[in-house]
């Protein structure tokens, strides 16, 4: 149930997104379409599976599994640079320049190699919660899914190309320059390692 409830989330809310900001409709989107829905299908769905029948069902702790959620946004961020950057080099950009090609849309968001998919995608995702279990936190599962929720539609607004509410532009620069904005969220080593850069600057 669970599973169904957490994929369900994701999938209805990326598509609704896909639907309300994307605009331009060529031959690299539909390309990006596909994608998306190939990684959704065959890599996330069997990976949400997976995931929930290993961790903890927990219907406590609602109130602190709240209160711990910027560890999962950290955790994620940092997370989400260290698998991402590597795929800018010359050894590994052939895994992730379908990402690159074309337009920025939503669409893009999931338009990944199904091996980055899963390592980045759905590693920055799931890291909090393995690093919170190490130290015998168990996140409620209402929480999990809000988590869910809020990292799909929050990747989407990324790509949204200033068309979603909310899009800041920061990982939009990096679409455009490649050599900024490698993070997610904080885009904390960014800010550490000096590949930071904010919209205008």
């Amino acid at each position: 149930m669970h599973t169904i409830i957490m994929f369900g989330l994701h999938f209805v809310s990326y598509w609704y997104m896909v639907y309300k900001y994307d605009t331009h409709f060529h031959k690299d989107y539909i390309i990006a379409l596909q994608h998306s829905l190939r990684n959704q299908i065959f890599v996330t769905l069997p990976a949400t599976a997976l995931f929930l029948n290993w961790y903890p069902i927990c219907y406590n702790n609602f109130l602190y599994s709240i209160a711990a959620l910027p560890v999962i946004i950290v955790c994620g961020d940092i997370y989400f640079y260290l698998s991402h950057r590597p795929l800018h080099s010359k050894y590994l950009w052939a895994f992730h320049k379908s990402h690159h090609h074309g337009k920025v849309c939503v669409a893009k968001s999931l338009d990944a190699d199904i091996l980055e998919h899963f390592i980045g995608n759905l590693g920055s995702f799931a890291i909090g919660f393995l690093v919170l279990n190490y130290f015998n936190f168990i996140v409620n599962i209402y929480v999990v899914h809000l988590w869910a929720l809020i990292a799909t539609i929050n990747t989407c607004i990324s790509h949204s190309a200033g068309n979603a509410p909310f899009d800041t532009g920061i990982h939009h620069i990096h679409h455009k320059s490649l050599k900024y904005n490698f993070g997610t969220g904080l885009y904390l080593i960014d800010r550490l390692t000096g590949s930071y850069k904010m919209k205008g600057k």
